[in-house]
């Protein structure tokens, strides 16, 4: 393929090879002036009753070559990625068949939708508004045309792709295709697991329908870097959409998209938007498309959806309806009024300032904003090969608790009645049940998560709760990034439970001596689960700032040491890392605050 570019496209130089799909191989190239993107489509024709002779396969081999060009002719436009030259290569004719080569040479996009989420996750609420609005624009105006009206049958994040001027713009033209023209044979080239039900259940044909669905769970993966119940196969999947709801655990997701997304998502396309005209009234602003629909009241993680129709066996599951004799306000969390109860702003706090969380009681500590050095400097003098090289990271304010969540907090939270209807877990996991002050211990990664939604819930979705982040982490301990081995003190002894003086086991929290901050236990007692995901190169990939590590992965950092543990792993740079789903009773967590309106990048 490279010899091929280089035999048309003499002056570019072949940088690397960025893709391949179904329709061919895609490469990253430059000349002198700029950069560009070739794609080279291997074209095929084999002789039938339609094309007997050479001519006949020379003249639909040429034949497909301008149909490319008029094709893109019609679509070409805003929202659509560039094309500069089409370009027919090394066309060779046989009695049997005819081959050739269309060699595309097109805008480069340096990254698409899926990357720019997942590399920069979680997206601020406003960024992620703009791209779903961005989206449908670009889909109404390739659909919402009398002549010439195209759907993408095959959208998802990876085909869709960002351009240097960050732009969002379809990127597999090939998935293109008439509206009026579309057969349920034709329709058979999508993605399963990006699809509309009826696509794959019914072998329906492509249609506005299953274009809003498709649309639905893009949205959905901007806000949350993945699919609704991704662990779930197709089947599924579909079905807990179906039954159970949407799961939105992000408390800074206004309530108007949460509506909008769960409308797309409706099993009976019946019940799914009019047209992208109506998505685009929702994202301008028009709460009422939604307001006017109570089955749709936005809901958290576990709610139950009434609103959807059919079911994947084929039989009808009787559903009970409710009277509503006014559906309930849809707010929009991002302006939501908060008088009763003031949310801490990062703009308004300093060192020393702190906040008490309403139903624990727990003591947050105000953690500035600022840059530091991450990683093992030659202050420390002990680093490992995961805690280099040192790198500069630039951090929002933050809320810290002060100490880890105790085993008086874990009750206060998970040992409600309805909570245990939910999912009964263990009101007190702990290996250690001393006191209430103790850590609570013997926590997953995921049971973590848990009580952080239950948390958010019981507080009305008034406050972002969270673990922090690597770099958060780092940074409180070290006092806001100064050159401590230790949190808060060189003597390990006076702010360190650790093996030499835990009597092996866990201690109350805040008996030891606080850093700077105020922050208690940061080294030693238990280790603390991050958000981040583990990878031993991640200080060579962080992005400069609010870095986390989200890449696919079932290991989890942990930081702070414990009491088990000897003096190396309570340093502040020290890096460890375990299963998402493993449980000691050496290792708890910590939480972090911010305001709902916080945009966290």
């Amino acid at each position: 393929m490279e010899t091929l570019i280089k035999k048309c496209l003499p002056t570019y130089e072949v940088l690397g090879k960025i893709g391949e799909g179904v329709y061919g191989s895609v490469f990253h190239v430059k000349d002198s002036l700029k950069e560009r993107a070739v794609k080279v489509v291997p074209i095929m024709v084999e002789r039938s009753l339609s094309f007997r002779t050479e001519q006949d396969l020379d003249s639909k081999i040429s034949h497909d070559f301008y149909a490319v060009q008029e094709y893109y002719g019609k679509i070409k436009g805003e929202g659509v990625i560039e094309i500069h030259d089409f370009h027919l290569m090394d066309k060779q004719i046989s009695k049997q068949e005819a081959k050739a080569y269309l060699v595309i040479l097109m805008e480069y996009c340096p990254e698409n939708l899926s990357d720019h989420v997942i590399d920069h996750y979680p997206l601020p609420p406003e960024h992620a508004k703009n791209r779903m609005r961005e989206l449908a624009e670009i889909l109404n105006r390739l659909s919402n045309r009398a002549k010439d009206a195209f759907i993408v049958k095959d959208l998802k994040p990876s085909n869709l792709l960002i351009n240097k001027e960050d732009q969002l713009l379809i990127g597999d033209l090939g998935g293109l295709q008439r509206l009026q023209s579309i057969s349920t044979a034709a329709s058979a080239q999508f993605t399963p697991n990006w699809s509309a039900p009826e696509l794959i259940i019914n072998s329906a044909s492509a249609g506005i329908p299953s274009l809003l669905y498709a649309y639905g769970l893009v949205c959905y993966f901007i806000w949350f870097g993945r699919l609704p119940y991704d662990k779930n196969d197709f089947t599924e999947r579909t079905r807990r959409i179906r039954d159970d709801g949407l799961p939105f655990t992000r408390s800074d997701m206004p309530y108007y998209v949460q509506g909008m997304i769960e409308k797309c998502l409706q099993f009976d396309p019946a019940n799914r938007p009019r047209d992208l005209d109506e998505i685009l009234k929702i994202l301008s602003g028009d709460k009422r498309l939604i307001i006017d629909d109570p089955s749709l009241t936005a809901r958290t993680s576990g709610s139950k959806s009434g609103s959807a129709s059919g079911n994947l066996s084929g039989q009808t599951s009787p559903r009970k309806k409710i009277k509503i004799s006014a559906p309930p306000p849809i707010l929009d969390v991002d302006a939501e009024d908060l008088a009763d109860t003031p949310s801490p702003l990062p703009d308004m706090h300093k060192i020393g300032d702190t906040w008490t969380e309403p139903v624990t009681g727990t003591i947050f500590k105000w953690v500035p904003s600022g840059s530091f050095r991450m990683g093992s400097g030659t202050w420390d003098g002990e680093g490992n090969k995961d805690e280099f090289p040192v790198h500069t990271v630039s951090l929002d304010g933050f809320w810290m608790g002060k100490h880890v969540i105790t085993q008086g907090d874990w009750k206060k939270v998970m040992a409600g009645a309805f909570w245990q209807k939910v999912r009964a877990l263990s009101i007190n996991p702990s290996v250690f049940k001393v006191s209430l002050e103790h850590p609570v211990e013997n926590i997953s990664w995921f049971e973590a998560q848990e009580f952080i939604q239950k948390l958010i819930s019981l507080n009305k979705n008034k406050y972002h709760f969270r673990l922090p982040t690597e770099a958060e982490w780092e940074y409180a301990a070290r006092s806001c990034g100064k050159e401590e081995k230790y949190a808060g003190a060189d003597l390990l002894d006076d702010i360190a439970w650790y093996s030499a003086n835990s009597g092996m086991t866990t201690r109350p929290v805040g008996v030891k001596k606080p850093n700077a901050l105020g922050l208690c236990d940061m080294s030693g007692n238990v280790y603390e689960w991050c958000e981040d995901a583990y990878s031993e190169t991640a200080y060579k990939k962080h992005r400069k700032k609010n870095p986390l590590t989200s890449q696919e992965g079932s290991r989890r950092v942990i930081r702070g040491g414990s009491w088990c543990n000897s003096p190396h792993e309570m340093r502040c740079t020290y890096r460890a890392a375990v299963n998402q789903d493993f449980k000691s009773n050496y290792l708890g967590f910590r939480l972090v605050m911010t305001s709902v309106n916080r945009k966290l990048i």
